[in-house]
This record gives structure tokens, sequence and C-alpha cells, in this order.
């Protein structure tokens, strides 16, 4: 997709689920950083102690230095969750970046975009930070607890919609003394690969990073978010369309028949299969946009697990 394509169908995602969310005692928030900034060293150059919060983008990268050794860059961001109550179910988290392409510099990821090995993750960070006094030096500390994967991309200019934070932001809702945003870090920082998008201070509003949280009733009914079964069910993609293929694992060793059960956001069951064979394969029904959750259950009824989805 183009760029004005995928912000289009971005923006389409928050109207949906905004509205649909909104109709069953769910509240939706859109929102911008507070504070990010990037952080990073070069090699031979005295940069390690050097704040960078008016680089008008965030990235994670690992390249050669023109002048020998290596730069290295991670990217530090905040979005206030103040208005969220701490004893809040969030149902859905989503944070989407821009790619800014080309950064001002000299190097492999500077003068491309988004390139290489450049798998990355964002992590909860859990000790305070200043975008004003943050620095590769004394960069706070984070948690690999839930971390959130981003994927390899497939070109320099590569946009993440809705990449899926659901979880990290459930974390720091519920404990806010030890959450103080994310940070986006590579899954190899070794030469040559990075990712790049624009930040916070970018020019053009619509580039810069964009978290939307949605928290309320969860209108699934007979589960128990608390029990450690509901952890073993997982599925893939969880922002999805009718018609697509979703893959569907179960952490644990399951025998016997199993009932796979698709509810809506009020708890009505929408679709069930029945197997004994996992993982498998389900291709999402014609159903209405909104937040699902998958439920899969033993032949007692018993919740081996369960897993949120969103249909676009």
């Amino acid at each position: 997709m183009k760029a004005r394509e995928l912000k289009l169908a971005h923006a389409l995602f928050i109207a949906v689920i905004g509205s649909y969310f909104s109709a069953h005692a769910q509240t939706t928030l859109i929102l911008a950083p507070s504070q990010d900034t990037e952080i990073g060293y070069h090699d031979n150059y005295n940069s390690a102690n050097t704040n960078y919060n008016s680089a008008y983008h965030l990235s994670a990268f690992a390249q050669p230095r023109h002048v020998g050794g290596v730069n290295k860059g991670r990217s530090l961001m905040k979005f206030n969750l103040a208005a969220i109550p701490a004893d809040a179910t969030v149902l859905g988290a989503f944070i989407t970046f821009s790619a800014s392409g080309p950064t001002d510099g000299v190097g492999v990821v500077t003068s491309v975009g988004s390139t290489g090995l450049n798998s990355a993750k964002l992590f909860r960070v859990t000790s305070p930070w200043n975008d004003n006094t943050a620095t590769w030096n004394n960069q706070p500390s984070t948690t690999n607890m839930n971390a959130a994967p981003l994927p390899q991309s497939t070109y320099p200019m590569q946009n993440y919609l809705n990449v899926d934070v659901t979880t990290l932001v459930q974390d720091m809702v519920a404990d806010p003394a030890n959450s103080f945003g994310f940070l986006l870090k590579l899954d190899n920082e070794t030469p040559s690969r990075g990712l790049c998008f624009y930040g916070g201070l970018a020019p053009q509003a619509d580039k810069r990073p964009q978290l939307v949280v949605i928290y309320g009733d969860c209108g699934a009914a007979n589960i128990d978010e608390n029990d450690p079964a509901t952890d073993h069910l997982t599925i893939n993609p969880s922002i999805t369309s009718p018609g697509s293929s979703l893959q569907m694992n179960m952490g644990q060793k399951t025998t016997g028949t199993t009932h796979v059960v698709l509810m809506n956001s009020i708890g009505q069951t929408v679709f069930t299969r029945t197997t004994s064979s996992w993982p498998m394969s389900i291709t999402i029904p014609a159903i209405a946009q909104g937040a699902y959750t998958w439920k899969v259950e033993d032949a007692t009824g018993a919740v081996l697990g369960i897993a949120r989805m969103v249909v676009q």
C-alpha cells in the first residue's frame, strides 16, 4: 500500500472500533506522545552523553560509522495514560509508526531508511526519564515482560500500522509506579540494520506516532481473566478481517476434543468449531467489525485458553 492508503486505512480502523466500542460501555483514547527522544552513541565520537531530543525521527539501528567503529540507536516514547482507571480492562491498544525513510547523517541506515534484518520490540520502561536529558549512558531500565514485536520490514519506507501493544498497556495501567512508556530496540544490534520512523516533532502531524487504547467492559461472558489457563491460547494475526486466515495454537499439550468458540463484545457466540488437532487454521467468518474473544474449552466446559481479536 502507498503511504496515503495506509493512513486512510488506519483512520478507518480508528473510526470503526471507536464507534463500535463506545456503544458497549467502552472508551477509546487516541494519544500522541507526551515525550519522545532518540538515544544513541557513535564510536570514536563522544556522544553517549548527548541528548537527541531535537531529532524529528525515532529509530532503532546499528551501522558502521564512516570514520570507524559503530553507531547504535534506540528510541524512547511516553503516552499519557492517566485518564485510564488503574483497574480498567484494556481491550485493545495499538500503536502506529510512519516511516521517515533516510534521515540526516552518513551511513547505511541514515541513507536508506528501514533496512536489513531489522526485527525489533517495544519494551515497557520501568524507571523515570525526561526527553530533554535522556542519553545512551543514562537510559532508563526496561522489562522484557510482554514485549511487543515489530517484524522485519520488507521495504525502506514501510509504515507499521496498529502494532498490538494491548498487554504492554495493560501492564502500564495496572502498575503506573513502574511504567514510563516504551523503548524501541532492535532484536539484533549488530550492523547493518535499522528501523526509521517519524517522531513527535515531525512537521506533518499525521506522521507522528499514535497510540489507540480501548478500555471498559469486555463483554465476554463466563471468562475469568485471572485464570492462568487463559494465557495458553495464541492467535496470529490479532487484527484481521472477514475471509482472512487466522492461525491458532495452544501453548500447552491439549488432548481429546476441544470446542473453539468466538464471542462478540456482549458475550454472544458468533462461531463455533470442534477440533482435536492443534495448531489449526480458521477462516474468519462474515462478522461485523469490532472486538471479539476466542475461547477454547475441553469436553467438560472448562476454559483452556482465551485470546482477543479485533475485526476491521
